[in-house]
């Protein structure tokens, strides 16, 4: 057998297995397993070993059960950077670029000192790791409640010769050293419905971490928390940045404002969806003491 007669037949498993985008689900886990260049393979179909067919077989069977794609290749490009990823930390996804990319500008405009981030609800790390890659010479803390989550986090890390990224388990600010403040505060948090979560793909709702997914009844509990605490972790005109779900922009700049927060702006994904909220802090936030 050869290498496109593998794919051929990996494709036809997959379709029967139901799953969408079976021939380039196929052609990805096909190539990874013989890790084979795809224009390589294309031009010379290399006979195959009984033991690379046996390896193809597997992946596609983990495949057809509805195993996210990225959790078999085991990693996830992210503006530059090659992220681990595997079953316990959510997958990031192509908008959490445009928030990576919308923190590294705004932290990028600060003077000296060298700016402290701090990314809550940090996941693989993959937001952390952009900003503290892309500025060398900031402080990057990045905190999540899960150990494998945060084990994928220093992993990634390591793997991207990233120093300047610190990664400490606890819920939002609690793990953090006592009295530091930050001048940007930047977060992911889980913003999807609980009763929405049974309707959610099952690569999704089967597979990924459901904590970093369940914001509670509206939605909305993780907003309430980081925009209500941020501003005593955050210096005098600090940004907070947050991705949203849909629909909840004007409900998170309502929770923004009413925390003392000003100067908001909401940008758009590549879908035309509210992605972004920015805030400014507006006004001093009495000490958690």
């Amino acid at each position: 057998m050869r290498l496109l007669d593998a794919l051929k037949a990996s494709t036809e498993y997959l379709e029967k297995a139901g799953i969408d985008d079976a021939f380039a689900d196929a052609e990805i886990l096909t190539f990874h397993a013989a890790g084979a260049d795809r224009l390589a393979a294309y031009m010379d179909n290399p006979e195959i070993t009984k033991g690379l067919r046996a390896k193809i077989r597997r992946l596609m069977a983990r495949r057809a059960k509805g195993e996210p794609l990225q959790y078999i290749v085991g990693h996830v490009d992210f503006l530059g950077l090659t992220i681990h990823v595997g079953k316990g930390v959510l997958i990031p996804r192509p908008e959490t670029e445009l928030l990576a990319e919308e923190a590294i500008r705004s932290a990028g405009k600060g003077g000296t000192p060298p700016p402290a981030i701090l990314d809550l609800c940090t996941g693989s790390g993959c937001i952390a790791l952009a900003l503290a890659k892309a500025l060398p010479e900031a402080e990057v803390y990045g905190t999540d409640v899960s150990k494998d989550a945060l084990r994928f986090a220093k992993k990634n890390a390591g793997s991207n010769g990233i120093g300047n990224a610190a990664f400490f388990e606890g819920s939002l600010f609690s793990p953090l050293p006592g009295g530091k403040v930050f001048d940007l505060i930047v977060s992911n948090p889980p913003y999807i419905v609980s009763a929405d979560i049974a309707g959610l793909q099952r690569e999704i709702r089967d597979w990924e971490p459901l904590a970093a997914l369940d914001g509670g009844k509206d939605g909305l509990v993780f907003y309430r928390k980081i925009l209500g605490e941020a501003g005593r972790h955050l210096r005098p005109g600090g940004i907070v940045l947050c991705e949203l779900g849909f629909g909840q922009s004007d409900m998170v700049r309502k929770i923004a404002e009413l925390s003392g927060f000003g100067r908001i702006t909401v940008t758009k994904d590549y879908a035309g969806i509210e992605r972004i909220l920015k805030a400014e802090l507006d006004r001093g936030m009495p000490d958690s003491g």
